[in-house]
């Protein structure tokens, strides 16, 4: 399956990033097999913010998965600093061509121009 290493940005432009109403719900996968689940508050191409627990060491790389109205989004993440008690943003280090299509037709749909007629 091809995949995608995420390049971040060092332009200083970030990756447009869409926040949930509702939060969606994720499952981790760390590197000893274990699950622990989560829900997504935020999303961009290149990562977002989860609320879970326990937080996890900064550094952490995990499998993630989370569900779209295009479909599932699947890949590797980087746990980063928590931000709070309960939150901690994470990276996307690499994701499937499938899943980052998927993502951004998210998050276009959200942004798309709506068209005044």
């Amino acid at each position: 399956m091809p995949m995608i290493q995420i390049a971040q940005a060092k332009t200083g432009t970030r990756s447009q990033r869409l926040q949930l109403a509702d939060s969606i719900p994720v499952v981790l996968r760390c590197l000893d097999g274990h699950r622990i689940p989560a829900k997504l508050q935020c999303v961009s191409l290149t990562g977002g913010l989860m609320v879970l627990a326990p937080l996890l060491p900064p550094g952490s790389m995990v499998k993630l998965i989370f569900v779209t109205p295009k479909g599932p989004v699947t890949g590797t993440a980087e746990m980063l600093r928590p931000v709070s008690w309960t939150e901690q943003p994470f990276r996307f280090a690499a994701i499937p061509d499938s899943g980052q299509h998927r993502l951004r037709a998210v998050i276009e749909m959200v942004y798309a121009p709506t068209e005044i007629t």
